[in-house]
């Protein structure tokens, strides 16, 4: 019985996590577009075609932010979630999970703001043939924020994939360290 119950668990982590990973993209899609407007306006709002000057760009940040994070919700609830199997029961399980989004997003946000700092050091000098691969708009202000904003978006990417055995590691200590029963 146990062992369904927790399944259920798993299951109902998975759309906390989808939530928890589009609120992240919110918070970080305002961080980034504090560090470049640009990234935004020039880039982000024309990919997801949210071009309407009647809603504030703060407000499309965040849309950008939510609409290009959520899914990876779907396989961090699963993969992280899973790691809350090993739990005694499914009530330490629910509360492993439940703190263990709060470690998936503030590692991933260290690594996002790690992946900044990054930016900002290896763009002190700016070689345009070391950024081919990168979308760079011909008539940027501030080419420098806009690379760099751009280092973040991609760290926040492998934070969130590196958050997948920070999470386990966390399940594992949760057990580890929590009394037999509640």
């Amino acid at each position: 019985m146990s062992l369904i119950k927790k399944i259920g668990i798993l299951f109902l982590f998975v759309p906390a996590a989808v939530l928890a990973a589009g609120l992240f993209g919110m918070i970080h899609d305002q961080i980034s577009y504090s560090v470049s407007n640009e990234y935004f306006t020039k880039f982000k709002f024309v990919q997801f075609r949210l071009l309407d000057p009647n809603v504030p760009a703060r407000v499309r940040a965040a849309e950008v932010g939510f609409l290009a994070s959520w899914w990876m919700g779907v396989p961090l609830g699963f993969l992280c979630g899973s790691a809350g199997l090993v739990q005694r029961s499914s009530a330490f399980m629910w509360r492993a999970l439940m703190w263990s989004l709060l470690v998936i997003v503030i590692f991933t946000l260290t690594i996002a703001l790690v992946g900044l700092g990054i930016g900002w050091v290896r763009t002190e000098t700016i070689d345009l043939a070391g950024y081919r691969g990168w979308y760079t708009p011909h008539d940027l202000k501030d080419l420098r924020r806009f690379l760099c904003a751009g280092y973040m978006h991609n760290a926040a990417y492998l934070g969130g994939i590196l958050s997948i055995p920070v999470a386990w590691l966390f399940n594992f200590a949760f057990r580890l360290y929590t009394p037999k029963s509640i």
